[in-house]
Parts: structure tokens; sequence; C-alpha cells
């Protein structure tokens, strides 16, 4: 066998064989929520869905997945009690391997307290993710995403709402996208009418 045969092969066997597809379009997932519960159901199988070049774009602070003081031990249990559960080690080592190839994005910064609103978040969030998305490589066109539509008037004057794909609703998207929140529907247009290539998981 070639080598490209067994290069083939091997990515096959663990599950990133689509990756070697030029053109394909990358997986973004925004629930780390989600990706708990399809644990519960699906145990380590789910990580032979998640191609090697997907992306992470959470809602969440990095310090509620992997809190290292103990302010931020009890926080993380405030916000969600399965974060750091030993039955999702694994995968929150996929996530700490993907963070070290620049492929994971956490919405709230470090030293952000969140109140717990749906719309609270940081003004300045979507700015950097438009920042990170726009160093990452885009399979499907060979250039690197576009960056973020974060101009209100785009959304109030240009956006064809016939053409929404999650939601419609432009006030609730500038809304969600100005006050750094992470609405998943807001979220979900925000990123197909930016970079519609994207292949968004929920």
């Amino acid at each position: 066998a070639t080598a490209e045969a067994e290069a083939a092969d091997a990515a096959a066997a663990d599950g990133t064989g689509e990756d070697l597809k030029e053109g394909q379009p990358r997986k973004l997932f925004i629930s780390l929520s989600r990706l708990l519960r399809q644990w519960d159901r699906e145990g380590q199988q789910l990580l032979g869905r998640i191609p090697q070049n997907a992306l992470f774009f959470f809602g969440s602070k990095r310090s509620w997945v992997f809190p290292t003081t103990n302010d931020e031990v009890l926080e993380s249990r405030k916000e969600n009690p399965n974060y750091t559960k030993d039955k999702y080690a694994e995968l929150r080592r996929l996530i700490m391997e993907k963070e070290e190839r620049g492929e994971v994005c956490w919405l709230k910064p470090p030293g952000f307290i969140y109140n717990g609103s749906l719309f609270h978040g940081d003004p300045e969030a979507f700015g950097r993710a438009s920042d990170w998305l726009q160093h990452l490589d885009d399979p499907v066109t060979g250039g690197n995403y576009n960056p973020l539509r974060l101009d209100p008037a785009w959304w109030r004057e240009s956006f064809q709402r016939q053409d929404a794909r999650y939601t419609g609703d432009v006030e609730t998207i500038v809304m969600n996208f100005s006050n750094g929140a992470h609405d998943y529907g807001p979220v979900m247009e925000l990123l197909h009418q930016s970079n519609p290539t994207l292949e968004i998981i929920y």
C-alpha cells in the first residue's frame, strides 16, 4: 500500500477521515452542554463523530470547565456541575487538544462576572470571536473565514429575512451580539450569514 493509502486508512480508523477530503465544511459546535448530554448517550463513540478539524464556539468561561482556584470551582458548580465531572474527562481532554491548535473560542472572558441573564455578556466578545475566526482556514474556499457581520445597519437594511436559516428576528440578533450573549438561534444566524460554509452544530 502507498503511504497516502496508509494515511487514509489510519484517518478512517480514528474517525477523522473526512478531514482528508478537500472542500468539506468544517463543523462548528456551539453547545458544550449538548455535547455532555450526547456523551451520556454515546460515550466514546461521540469522539469519533467530531472531526479532527472541528471548531468549538462555547458561550461559557473557560474557568467553568477548567477551574484552578476554589472560587472558580464554586462558580463552575453553580453554572453547571456537569462541566467538571470525571465521566467527561475525555471530552475535556479533547477540548484542551483543540485549544492548543486554536480551535476553541470561549465567549465569556476570564474575570467576567455572569449574572445569569440570557443576554448578559461582554460587549467586546463577538469582536474577539471575529478575530479568532479570521485566523482559521476555511477548507471550502481555501482562504480564511470572513469576519462576523457585527454592523447593526447590515442586519437592519441588507439582511433578507427570507434567507434566514435559524432566525429572522433582526433585533434579537443585534441585541445578542451587541451584548456578547450566546442565545443559540441568534448566534447560529450570525455565524451562518457571516460564513455560510460553516456547518453549525447545536
